[in-house]
């Protein structure tokens, strides 16, 4: 079984089910999913104790995403592949170090 198209129980639309996908099921022991990943991801967020939610864009790839923080926020925000990721300068956020003093 190379991948299976299912339709989602919840807003009834296709969606595609990969072999990874149910190498992993099968390993974890769990059925393979009946809803479409953005209503999985629905399902998730309803539990996250955020009160708002924001639709924008990452900072860094210009990516839409939903996030905690509003476009108008006077910092940046990125999605979590952004975050997770190798991209970063890290002259950005380089601090100099003073080796006559201690660390702590």
């Amino acid at each position: 079984m190379n991948q299976e198209t299912k339709n989602c129980q919840n807003c009834k639309k296709d969606f595609i089910v990969e072999l990874e996908d149910f190498n992993f099921y099968e390993k974890i022991k769990v059925p393979s999913p009946t809803f479409c990943p953005e209503c999985r991801k629905q399902r998730r967020l309803a539990w996250r104790s955020e009160r708002t939610l924001y639709k924008r864009k990452c900072d860094l790839c210009n990516k839409n995403i939903i996030a905690m923080y509003h476009e108008s926020v006077p910092f940046s925000v990125y999605c979590r592949e952004c975050w997770d990721g190798d991209g970063w300068d890290a002259s950005s956020f380089a601090r100099d170090y003073d080796f006559s003093k201690t660390f702590f």
